[in-house]
């Protein structure tokens, strides 16, 4: 009996360790980075005017649609009517103008991914979608905790407590300024 539970432990550790080995460290830190900055670029594609990238035709009941297999927010960002509005009418954030918010958030929603992906000042980028996702959840989506906000949060809080990992420009110029 204690030889196989010897054996299943050793069995258990091996995989577990082959796993961490090819997950663990950096690939999953810029596997969280690239994941929480999707999530926030996507929420700026809703709010600005965007351009379409590789447009292509579908046929939806013989009508066709032009759709694009990516969108990019259309330089210098220009916010949406309906993005005003909501921030102006819709959503309870205490103390600070709609508009003004409304800019805030989608300034935070350009810069901060950027920084993720690149994994340049990672932590503060981190930290600062931290603090927006916190503002989501108490002020404007109060009852959606468990379902979204909070993997958000994990998210963040894990990029800023392990840093952005070796595939970063953090680690680049880390070393460099080291020496």
């Amino acid at each position: 009996m204690m030889a196989f539970a010897t054996r299943a432990h050793d069995l258990h550790e091996r995989f577990f360790g082959a796993f961490r080995t090819v997950l663990g460290g950096s690939l999953l830190q810029l596997l969280a980075r690239l994941t929480l900055a999707g999530v926030f670029w996507r929420s700026l594609l809703t709010k600005v005017e965007t351009a379409k990238l590789f447009t292509y035709t579908e046929y939806i009941n013989d009508f066709p649609v032009e759709r694009a297999r990516m969108r990019v927010p259309e330089l210098p960002l220009d916010l949406k009517p309906a993005t005003l509005h909501q921030f102006a009418n819709d959503f309870a954030l205490p103390l600070i103008p709609g508009d003004i918010a409304a800019w805030m958030a989608t300034l935070g929603e350009f810069v901060l991914p950027i920084l993720l992906v690149l994994g340049l000042f990672t932590r503060f980028a981190a930290v600062g979608l931290l603090v927006m996702t916190l503002v989501i959840q108490f002020f404007v989506f109060p009852e959606a905790w468990w379902g979204t906000h909070a993997l958000w949060a994990v998210m963040a809080i894990f990029i800023a407590a392990h840093g952005p990992g070796r595939l970063s420009l953090d680690h680049v110029f880390g070393n460099r300024f080291a020496r």
